[in-house]
């Protein structure tokens, strides 16, 4: 590995954002991309295949992944996160790592998982605040992005200013949120409302879910998006419409079409 900076963003839309931003050389930087959704389902570690195998199998029996995602590239997300952390920690040279990670439950567990393998010198390791992060859109309104993903970098000035270098005490800290997730034994991580990373259970969403079902029949895609803001994004879409389904075949809510992708049915709630 060269000696050079490295930037660490999650998801292909993060990624994309950075690199079309033009905030960057792309030939002087590392850019490292994680993807995995670790805040759902059996967590993962990077030296257990067993672990993997039984992640991608319950991934693959409970998602209908959409037609636009291919699966098996889906899936395999957890295996390319895996090599592309071994690799880093085998070949990191103490180089500087800037971290997009936002308030979202799945960029602090990669973090977490990241850091704990990588052990780096914490005057290196710096994070994009998006704590305090503040920015205005193409209509001139102030607006707080969250993360990456939400953030048109092309807009904003002076971005070295909105990192921050991390703490031996924040560096623990995650460290520490890998061992609470890889030994929790949950299959659902948020963020409560003090942004700290609890574990809740699969049906969690649930009761969102009904609270904006009616007793005319929407699509679900409605619902599932009046959930997402609700709830702050703490959960990917493909998620939701999971638990859709099963309040479908458990009686609480009534179906018209098939069950298959979201805009084969409607739902409305079951009054009998």
């Amino acid at each position: 590995m060269k000696h050079t900076d490295i930037h660490i963003v999650f998801g292909q839309s993060a990624k994309g954002l950075f690199v079309h931003s033009e905030k960057f050389d792309l030939d002087s930087i590392l850019l490292i991309c994680l993807e995995d959704c670790l805040n759902i389902g059996p967590i993962c570690d990077l030296a257990s295949l067993e672990e993997v195998e039984a992640r991608k199998r319950w991934l693959s029996k409970r998602f209908d992944i959409p037609k636009y995602i291919n699966e098996d590239d889906f899936l395999m997300s957890t295996n390319r996160d895996i090599e592309t952390i071994k690799s880093l920690v085998e070949n990191y040279k103490n180089e500087k790592i800037y971290l997009w990670t936002g308030v979202s439950p799945l960029e602090i567990i990669q973090t977490a998982r990241l850091l704990y393998h990588l052990k780096p010198d914490c005057n290196n390791v710096f994070t994009f605040d998006f704590y305090n992060f503040s920015m205005k859109n193409v209509f001139g309104t102030v607006v707080y992005p969250n993360c990456l993903g939400a953030t048109d970098l092309s807009r904003v000035d002076d971005l070295d200013k909105h990192f921050c270098q991390l703490t031996e005490g924040k560096l623990s800290e995650y460290r520490k949120i890998w061992e609470k997730v890889k030994f929790g034994n949950s299959l659902l991580w948020i963020l409560d409302e003090n942004k700290q990373l609890v574990a809740k259970d699969e049906t969690y969403f649930d009761s969102f879910l009904l609270s904006h079902c009616t007793d005319e029949y929407q699509k679900p895609a409605l619902v599932i998006g009046h959930t997402l803001c609700d709830t702050d994004f703490n959960v990917r879409d493909f998620f939701l419409a999971y638990r859709m389904k099963q309040l479908v075949l458990t009686g609480k809510l009534q179906i018209h079409g098939e069950l298959k992708e979201m805009r084969d049915y409607e739902v409305k709630l079951n009054k009998e």
